[in-house]
C-alpha cells in the first residue's frame, strides 16, 4: 500500500507542478474515496505550497442526514487545518437554486419521483450547481475521486474516457488520480492512517458500518460482495428500488426511520395512476396517461412533508421553496386550464 500511495503522491506532485499556481479543485462528497483523495492532496500541498486549494461539496439539500453532517464537520476541520498549515484554501458548497430544488420539482412542478428512465434529479440537483461554481474558474484543475473498480458500469465508462488519468479537457482539466485504486486500498489506508490534523478516520468508517448493517470492514468483503457494499446519496432517492443504506441506518434512529418510511410512501404514492395527470409539463399526452402529479397529489405530499418536519423536528423544506411551489401552482392552473379535468 505504501508503494501505491507513493505513486499517487508522485502523480499529484507532477500535476501541481504542471499547473503551478493554478487552483486545485477537489470534489468532496464525504465518502471514503473523496476523503482519501483530499487527505493526500492536503499532505502534499502543505509541503509544496504550489497551488491554491478549493474543496467543492455538492449539497442537494436532500442529502443523507448522517453523511451531510459528517461532511460539514469534516470540511470545517479541513478549513481550520489549512489556516494553521498556511495552505491557501477555500471551501465552496454547491446547492441548487430554489426553482430547481427537489421539493420544488416534485411538489411544485409535479415531477414524478426519479427512476432509471427519468433521472431528472442528477442534472438539477448536482450537475447544474457544480457547473455554476466551476464556471467561476478561468484556469485550474479538477480532481475527482472516481475508480474503475467501483462497478462494472463505471469501469466501462471510465475506460472510454480516461487518457492516462485525465477525464476531460475544458476550461478546467479534469483528472482522476485514484482511478486504479481498489476499495481494499482505500480502506487499508483509512484504517491505518490519521487525518492531516491527527484524528483517526473512525467516523467515516463507522458511517459505512452503519450503512452496511454493521458489516465488518474485512478487505475481501468490502468490494460490495456478500451484500456489504453501500453508497451514500439523497435520502429521497428512488432510482434504487430499495435504499438499503437508509434502511440500515434507520435501525438506530427514529428520525431516519421516519425519513425512510416517508421515502417509501412517496415512491408508491407517485406511481399510483390516480395521483397523475394524463399529460406532461409540455402539454403533450403522457405514456399510459401517467404524466405529472395532480394538484391534489402535490398538496398531499406537502401536507405530509410538513407533518414529517414536526415529527422529526427537522427543517426539510424552506420557506422560499414553499413560496415558489405556491407560485408554480397558480401558474400551472392558468397554463393547463384547458387540459385539467373539471373540479
Amino acid at each position: 500500500m505504501e508503494d501505491k500511495v507513493a505513486i499517487l503522491q508522485q502523480r499529484l506532485k507532477e500535476l501541481f507542478s504542471r499547473f503551478l499556481g493554478q487552483p486545485v479543485v477537489v470534489a468532496y462528497s464525504g465518502g471514503k474515496d473523496s476523503t482519501f483523495l483530499l487527505h493526500n492532496v492536503l499532505v502534499l500541498l502543505e509541503k509544496m505550497r504550489s497551488n491554491p486549494l478549493v474543496v467543492v461539496y455538492a449539497d442537494t439539500l436532500v442529502e443523507n442526514p448522517l453523511i451531510h453532517q459528517h461532511a460539514m464537520e469534516f470540511l470545517e476541520k479541513v478549513k481550520a487545518y489549512c489556516e494553521d498549515a498556511g495552505i491557501d484554501a477555500r471551501i465552496l458548497i454547491a446547492q441548487p437554486e430554489v426553482r430547481n430544488t427537489f421539493w420544488v420539482n416534485v411538489i411544485g412542478k409535479g415531477y414524478p419521483m426519479p427512476n432509471h428512465w427519468f433521472r431528472w434529479c442528477q442534472n438539477k440537483l448536482k450537475i447544474q450547481p457544480m457547473k455554476k461554481i466551476l464556471e467561476g474558474f478561468s484556469e485550474g484543475i479538477l480532481l475527482v475521486a472516481v475508480r474503475t473498480q467501483e462497478s462494472v458500469a463505471r469501469k466501462k465508462s471510465l475506460s472510454r474516457r480516461l487518457n492516462g488519468m485525465e477525464l476531460e479537457k475544458n476550461h478546467l482539466r479534469v483528472f482522476a488520480p485514484i482511478f486504479d485504486f481498489t476499495e481494499e486500498d482505500i480502506w487499508e489506508f483509512l484504517t491505518q492512517n490519521r487525518s492531516p490534523w491527527g484524528e483517526d478516520y473512525s467516523k467515516v468508517i463507522n458511517l459505512y458500518k452503519a450503512a452496511r448493517g454493521e458489516c465488518p470492514l474485512i478487505p475481501e468483503e468490502s468490494s460490495g460482495k456478500n451484500g456489504c457494499g453501500s453508497r451514500f446519496g439523497c435520502w429521497v432517492c428512488t432510482v434504487v428500488k430499495e435504499d438499503k443504506t437508509l434502511k440500515n441506518q434507520a435501525q438506530g434512529s427514529e428520525v431516519l426511520k421516519r425519513l425512510y418510511e416517508f421515502r417509501n410512501w412517496m415512491a408508491e404514492f407517485s406511481l399510483d395512476p390516480q395521483n397523475r395527470l394524463p399529460f406532461r409539463r409540455n402539454g403533450k399526452p403522457a405514456i399510459n396517461k401517467k404524466g405529472m402529479l395532480s394538484f391534489q397529489a402535490r398538496k398531499e405530499i406537502l401536507k405530509r412533508l410538513q407533518e414529517l418536519e414536526k415529527q422529526t423536528k427537522m427543517q426539510i423544506i424552506s420557506t422560499e421553496e414553499i413560496e415558489e411551489i405556491k407560485r408554480i401552482w397558480e401558474e400551472d392552473k392558468r397554463r393547463f386550464s384547458k387540459l385539467l379535468p373539471p373540479p
